[in-house]
């Protein structure tokens, strides 16, 4: 179930609360400016800086879950493909 969760219902739900949260920030600091009778400064309704981070955040999360989670341990031999028998057997790291 957590697998299901980690690799479906996450990955979906994630950028829609990332957007969702994006939109109520705008729009509180859009009204702070309209009640302030001044024009919303450029930086405080432009995305990018926090779609920046986010992404960077992603890529670290991704990359350090794939880096514990995956791969075999250290030293394991490597079995390159071959052909047996007139077939070709695929390569991969072998347990010996």
């Amino acid at each position: 179930m957590l697998r299901i969760f980690l690799t479906v219902i996450l990955p979906l739900v994630l950028p829609t609360a990332g957007y969702a949260l994006y939109v109520l920030v705008v729009e509180r600091r859009r009204r702070e400016a309209e009640e302030a009778h001044s024009p919303a400064p450029w930086w405080a309704t432009a995305p990018w800086p926090w779609l920046v981070f986010a992404g960077v955040a992603a890529m670290a999360v991704t990359l350090g879950s794939v880096a514990m989670t995956s791969g075999v341990p250290p030293h394991t031999p490597y079995t390159p493909a071959h052909v047996e028998d007139g077939r070709v057997v695929g390569g991969g790291a072998s347990g010996n």
